[in-house]
């Protein structure tokens, strides 16, 4: 006899092999993120510098994490540290600093893109 456990906070093991590569280019996206300022040669900026490690390590720990526990309210605050990275920019006021601003706009961006299909992809599985 088989008996299959279901945890009430856990997703079933298909999702979580649907969700790993979201869970991974986030990772990747995070760090790039983090390491931007001196990649990118703006790590003057002290406003664009803190904004790029503290939301980049951000998004990478959440998505380690959420290789781990798999619970889809990563998903949710991953898409609004992406939003907030996006708009940092602007509401930080570097915005005139091409390369803080591209890196924080594109890595922001991709957050909310992945982040969405993960959310959808959790409200279509069965």
């Amino acid at each position: 006899m088989v008996h299959i456990s279901h945890h009430p906070h856990r997703e079933p093991q298909h999702d979580s092999e649907a969700r790993r590569w979201q869970d991974w280019a986030n990772m990747a996206l995070g760090i790039l993120l983090a390491v931007s300022p001196w990649l990118l040669g703006y790590s003057g900026l002290d406003g664009a510098t803190m904004n790029a490690v503290i939301v980049g390590l951000l998004v990478f720990a959440l998505s380690a994490l959420a290789l781990t526990l798999l619970d889809r309210w990563e998903a949710y605050i991953s898409a609004a540290l992406g939003l907030w990275a996006a708009a940092a920019p602007w509401l930080i006021g570097f915005a005139a600093y091409d390369a803080a601003m591209i890196v924080h706009l594109a890595a922001g961006t991709g957050v909310v893109l992945i982040a969405a299909i993960e959310i959808w992809q959790g409200s279509h599985s069965p």
